[in-house]
């Protein structure tokens, strides 16, 4: 599988094209757009469909029984210098269009950048962490197979980051790659978090990503509380489990950028059969030249040939089609009664 877009020529400098996305001439437009998709969806009938009411958690429901269908815009911020100008796109794109996001945040990004965690806070989004250096390894911090001490130094220095960054302790964890294990349920309550969404649950990259594995691959499409035994099951954990959408493939930006919106479209009409809300993300660096940035020397060049800010555009796309559905962006912290998540 290879990318369909094209870099952009290499002449046209990435800070302008970036001071273009921020300054289009039609914002006025844009956000007379997103008042009218905001109308129509408080007036949407919900959509029928089946229930899989797999995670137990009586606050999921399908979303025949919701005046609203949620969903969840995730950015996980992997360590990639260079990659903090994507970020910083990606909060302007998000005040563009009205979204808040659940920005998963590795520790020395936030270290790093910590002026910019600080802005992503200020803005209203929600902070999560995603690993120590993942992102700029060659031999990526792997929780499946990590230790209980090593996982839990991992997590603990990347939660100290970001709360010195941001002056807030995040509770919701994303693992590097999606690459979780038991243990890490365990470390995750020991540290205090209250959310995860990390379980690869109806996906399998067929060798072309980084989930190779079928462990989990039967887990709950919806909310649930794991378990200690398997994490594909339900279980009275403290941590309620939020998996990324995947029908095979990720709802991503790399599945958006390959597939293109209609395989896009197509998935989410999938998906939405079995779950009460989808969870959506992309990275910050997908939306950078590679060539302005620093990777290790394993990150596959079909990836880095699809870096461009031309993915924005992309991106407009799906987030248009997504309001149109109906679909309310939310929070982890605010998608669950409280009385649940205690």
């Amino acid at each position: 599988m290879r990318a369909e877009s094209e870099e952009m020529p290499a002449d046209i400098d990435l800070g302008k094209a970036k001071a273009s996305h921020r300054s289009d001439p039609t914002k006025t437009g844009m956000h007379m757009k997103v008042e009218k998709l905001e109308s129509h969806n408080t007036n949407l009938a919900p959509s029928q469909g089946s229930s899989e009411q797999a995670g137990g958690l009586p606050g999921s429901q399908h979303p025949c029984a919701q005046t609203r269908l949620r969903w969840h815009f995730t950015i996980d911020a992997d360590w990639v210098p260079g990659s903090e100008v994507g970020l910083e796109g990606l909060l302007d794109f998000c005040d563009r269009w009205k979204l808040k996001a659940t920005i998963f945040v590795t520790g020395r990004f936030a270290e790093t950048y910590a002026d910019l965690i600080r802005d992503c806070r200020q803005r209203g989004h929600e902070l999560g962490t995603h690993g120590w250096e993942h992102g700029s390894l060659e031999h990526d911090e792997d929780f499946r197979s990590a230790g209980y001490d090593q996982q839990r130094e991992w997590i603990r220095l990347a939660t100290e980051a970001v709360e010195k960054a941001s002056g807030v302790r995040p509770v919701v964890f994303r693992a590097p790659s999606l690459w979780i294990g038991e243990t890490t349920l365990r470390a995750l309550e020991d540290e205090g978090y209250r959310y995860d969404s990390s379980v690869p649950a109806r996906r399998f990259d067929c060798g072309f990503g980084r989930v190779h594995y079928l462990k989990y691959f039967r887990a709950p499409s919806e909310p649930y509380r794991l378990s200690s035994s398997h994490l594909r099951l339900p279980g009275y954990s403290s941590i309620i489990e939020m998996a990324p959408s995947a029908f095979l493939f990720p709802l991503n930006l790399a599945t958006l950028r390959v597939l293109g919106l209609p395989a896009m479209k197509w998935m989410v009409r999938r998906i939405s059969r079995r779950a009460s809300r989808l969870v959506f993300y992309c990275h910050p660096h997908e939306f950078v030249h590679a060539h302005r940035q620093s990777f290790p020397r394993n990150m596959s060049k079909w990836n880095m040939q699809g870096m461009t800010p031309e993915n924005f555009t992309l991106l407009d796309e799906f987030v248009e089609h997504m309001m149109r559905q109906g679909y309310s962006p939310t929070l982890f912290a605010d998608s669950f009664d409280k009385s649940l998540a205690s």
